[in-house]
């Protein structure tokens, strides 16, 4: 079900253009209200560049999912690998998070933006159930190398929890966040994730 890696990279222009509008597009105005005309014009590219590499609007759609799963975890990583403490890596990524939300995602969580908007089409919702499964699994394998106040080790199903709250909270606070404006669901995620290190 995953989309490989070259759907998104190419040597190709066009397809970087297509890309890049798509994903502007999806995010200011949404997947439902983005036409594949719209995204052309946007590109400056034609229409059989656009088919050549994406058959389907839903296949902009997964390419997009798939560039903000690696965007946001690859993100996350990066933290995790640089701070060994659990407390430390929390600080570390809302403190960035705080800061891509003033400058980029100012509606929230794009990955859960166009999930949320795509329902009625199942190829595209069989996607994010895969792709929760590998988000959860990725904050398990950033826990593993972090240690915890209480410097017990995790056990394997302890970290599945603590992974899958993290998930359950961050994509709550960034909905919430998206449909207020209010940095006071990004503090209060802070706060929750920092309460699960027990």
């Amino acid at each position: 079900m995953r989309i490989q890696k070259d759907l998104i990279r190419s040597e190709d222009p066009a397809k970087d253009r297509i890309l890049k509008a798509a994903f502007k597009l999806f995010y200011s105005k949404g997947y439902p209200n983005t036409g594949i005309n719209e995204i052309l014009e946007e590109a400056g590219a034609f229409k059989k560049s656009l088919y050549i590499h994406f058959p389907s609007k839903r296949d902009l759609g997964k390419a997009y999912l798939l560039e903000q799963e690696e965007a946001i975890l690859g993100f996350v990583k990066r933290i995790a690998k640089r701070e060994k403490k659990y407390s430390d890596f929390i600080k570390s990524w809302m403190k960035m998070l705080r800061r891509g939300l003033k400058n980029t995602y100012i509606y929230g969580c794009p990955y859960a933006n166009l999930s949320n908007q795509t329902h009625d089409e199942p190829e595209i919702s069989d996607f994010v159930k895969v792709a929760l499964n590998r988000w959860v699994e990725d904050f398990e394998l950033c826990l593993k190398e972090i240690s915890w106040s209480s410097r017990k080790v995790k056990t394997e199903s302890e970290l599945k929890e603590i992974s899958e709250s993290i998930l359950f909270y961050y994509q709550g606070a960034l909905q919430l966040y998206g449909m207020s404006g209010d940095f006071k669901h990004i503090y209060r995620l802070e706060k929750e994730l920092l309460s699960l290190d027990r």
